[in-house]
Parts: C-alpha cells; structure tokens; sequence
C-alpha cells in the first residue's frame, strides 16, 4: 500500500501504467487485437485451450 505513504486518496495517483475500471490502459490502447498479417511476420500463432 505504497500510495499512503504519499497521502494520495488513489493507488491510481501513483501507480506506473494506470488502467481504467476494465484493466485497459488508455494511452496506449492496451490490451488490442494483434492483426493476423503481424502474428505471421513473427512467427505466432494464438492457441484457444478449451478448460
């Protein structure tokens, strides 16, 4: 509980990467779809477990 110490009403005040109320952070618009031409560029592939 870091923000205490510096008497700030939200750990939102002080942590490094602020995210919104759904994890997702606005400036970079963090988490997004990877396009399918770029996962092939790289070498990837996403895998959908099941469980």
């Amino acid at each position: 509980m870091s923000w205490q110490l510096t008497d700030s009403p939200s750990i939102r005040d002080v942590i490094a990467f602020p995210k919104n109320q759904t994890f997702r952070d606005l400036m970079l618009d963090a988490p997004s779809p990877v396009p399918a031409e770029q996962l092939r560029e790289l070498g990837l592939a996403i895998k959908i477990s099941s469980g």
